[in-house]
């Protein structure tokens, strides 16, 4: 029967203890499929090429492709630096710039150095710094002053700028205003004798309530002529911190660069304010624009003393923009109103914590 001659040709079964149920299946060691040769039987087997060059890409990424990724992930975060910068929600601290000056007062015996000039300047701290002797020691520095010839002006300089300090802190503004001038016509571009110039001129005139035309006038010639003035000043600055060597003096220097520019943008207000607080396309907007493009600079933008200016400027902008009106161009940028207001308040609030700390 045909079943009978199926079932002689069954392997028969494996019992317990045989030979074949002893012996451990092996199989023999063959080395892995290379690439081509899994490209090959992929082809063979008739798979698509995209799905081929596909499948590829898992196990090999030229390197062309590798550069190409390499240059999106640089140029990815280029952009997310630009467009989320660390200041947005890192802000550092505002610091206060104060006013310019030599330093500590010094002290010691000075008396065998042979420097006229340092025992000039020692009397005078110790009269002020110790004594309290505001007067007298104003006083020792104009006797002394007195007998310096101009060529030797620039050896006794930190005499002379104790000596503006002085003046300054006594509210002698006419007295500080011809001292630097008298200096400035020896030395124009020193940072000093310019930064109390400014000083004394702004202490003048600021605190003013009212004008005449003519005033306006000569206060606004001379404010000009102080912004070039400082102007000059700041290029020499930036020249000698490009080729000085030391970081501590470049961070001098940069400290009295600060206090030039922020002197600058109080006069380019000023300047605003004597021609009446203009805007739309007035001229004297330009004024009021500069001074608004030199506070927000990387060297003053987290100062106290900018964040202060700035937020004067913004009143006055606003006590002058209605709320009914459309928007106006600050900065050769059209602005609204809305959005200019909440400027304002995150000022406010970034000098309010400043002054909480």
């Amino acid at each position: 029967m045909k079943s009978d001659k199926n079932k002689s040709r069954l392997p028969s079964p494996v019992t317990e203890g045989s030979e074949v149920q002893g012996a451990a299946g092996i199989f023999p060691r063959s080395d892995s499929i290379q690439l081509d040769e899994k490209i090959a039987i992929a082809r063979k087997e008739g798979f698509h090429p995209l799905a081929i060059e596909l499948a590829i890409g898992s196990y090999e990424t030229p390197a062309a492709h590798k550069l190409v990724q390499l240059g999106l992930v640089i140029i990815a975060a280029v952009l997310v630096a630009f467009l989320f910068p660390f200041d947005r929600f890192f802000k550092p601290q505002a610091q206060e710039l104060g006013t310019m000056t030599i330093g500590e007062p010094i002290s010691g015996n000075v008396s065998k150095s042979g420097q006229p000039w340092l025992k000039t300047l020692l009397e005078m701290d110790q009269l002020y710094f110790q004594e309290g002797k505001l007067t007298e020691a104003i006083q020792v520095a104009e006797r002394n002053l007195a007998q310096v010839p101009q060529k030797d002006w620039e050896n006794w300089h930190k005499v002379h700028y104790r000596y503006w300090e002085l003046l300054a802190d006594a509210g002698k503004a006419p007295s500080l205003n011809t001292a630097t001038q008298s200096y400035l016509e020896i030395l124009p571009e020193d940072p000093f004798g310019n930064y109390y110039a400014a000083h004394a001129f702004l202490a003048t005139v600021e605190p003013m309530r009212s004008f005449t035309s003519d005033m306006r006038q000569d206060f606004r010639l001379e404010a000009e002529t102080l912004v070039g003035q400082i102007e000059r000043a700041e290029k020499a600055l930036r020249a000698r911190q490009k080729t000085e060597k030391s970081p501590e003096q470049r961070d001098v220097l940069e400290n009295l660069y600060q206090k030039l520019r922020l002197q600058q943008a109080r006069l380019l207000v000023l300047i605003w304010r004597l021609g009446g607080y203009r805007e739309d396309k007035h001229p004297d907007v330009a004024y009021r624009d500069k001074a608004l493009n030199i506070l927000e600079q990387d060297a003053l933008i987290n100062l106290k003393e900018a964040k202060v200016l700035k937020i004067a400027i913004y009143n006055h902008i606003l006590d002058r923009w209605h709320w009914f009106e459309g928007q106006q161009v600050i900065q050769g940028m059209k602005q609204r109103r809305k959005a200019f207001v909440a400027e304002l308040k995150k000022l406010q609030r970034e000098l309010k914590n400043t002054e909480a700390l």
